[in-house]
């Protein structure tokens, strides 16, 4: 998909179907993707992709553990198809340097696994391997070596970005008081703890900016001056706009005593008829 593209949007069944796998890390990772695959149709898939990438973009949307999950899911969803669309994003986030290094040996054994040499990570809980010592033992392999171990010598370049990619505001930005360190925080609280109250609003938090329909990069407007009038010809008819600001005249006749008239009438109603003598011409005058 392009960057640039917008992200569409989902039903709400499945805004809520798949924040309720984001969250499911006790479980494990080869489930949650089955469970996806069931939940949603293969012509549903790309949109639900699309809304995982947008999660991913930011490292504290997501809990840890739950990138994880999306992770698994955005690379077993076209994991039986010739050519999966979000390799590139993988590779970028398994040579993020700014990114934990847990993170990057699980999405490097995602790129890995597809030549079914390690699909053990699948087996595992996203919390399971959160604390287990796979990550620390593992060695990070160069891009280079990734994309030619996972891809060969047929690496798609990625599509440049549009001009207006620089000039858009993401919708969610982050709050700068809360640190790191609490974002990316993956240990287990207790129930009933700050902890837990934290990440219930996250997931509030991430259930309303889903509902947006202008979630995504808020871009500039596109200005359209109006463009000028063609020059008029001889002969040719002009077009025109007559100005209608016509003022209401009152009628002050209305509701008059009309009985004084009546004599008048009656004169000339006798005047169409004949000649008036001479008293009923005075009468008139």
């Amino acid at each position: 998909m392009s960057a640039d593209a917008p992200v569409p949007t989902l039903r709400p069944e499945e805004r809520a179907g798949l924040l309720t796998l984001l969250a499911a890390a006790a479980r494990p990772l080869g489930d949650v993707v089955a469970d996806f695959l069931a939940r949603f149709p293969r012509e549903r898939r790309l949109r639900v992709g699309a809304t995982l990438c947008f999660l991913l973009e930011d490292k504290k949307m997501l809990h840890p553990t739950g990138r994880l999950i999306a992770f698994a899911i955005l690379h077993q969803s076209y994991s039986s198809q010739p050519v999966n669309p979000y390799v590139p994003l993988l590779l970028n986030a398994a040579c993020d340097e700014t990114s934990e290094k847990s993170e990057r040996v699980f999405v490097q054994l995602l790129l890995m696994s597809a030549n079914g040499s390690n699909n053990e990570v699948l087996q595992q809980s996203a919390v399971d391997y959160s604390n287990g010592p796979v990550s620390a033992s593992q060695a990070l392999l160069p891009r280079e070596q990734l994309e030619k171990q996972y891809c060969g010598s047929s690496v798609q370049p990625q599509p440049q970005a549009s001009t207006f990619r620089s000039a858009t505001v993401r919708c969610a930005i982050p709050d700068p008081d809360i640190p790191q360190s609490c974002a990316n925080s993956s240990e287990i609280s207790p129930p009933g703890s700050k902890q837990e109250s934290a990440s219930d609003d996250r997931e509030s938090a991430l259930a309303a900016l889903l509902q947006e329909k202008s979630w995504g990069r808020l871009g500039p407007q596109w200005i359209r001056p109006t463009p000028p009038r063609l020059h008029i010809l001889d002969g040719e008819l002009q077009w025109l706009n007559p100005d209608n600001n016509h003022e209401l005249l009152w009628d002050y006749s209305m509701c008059a005593d009309t009985s004084r008239g009546a004599a008048i009438r009656d004169l000339i109603a006798r005047a169409l008829k004949g000649p008036l003598g001479p008293a009923f011409l005075s009468k008139l005058l």
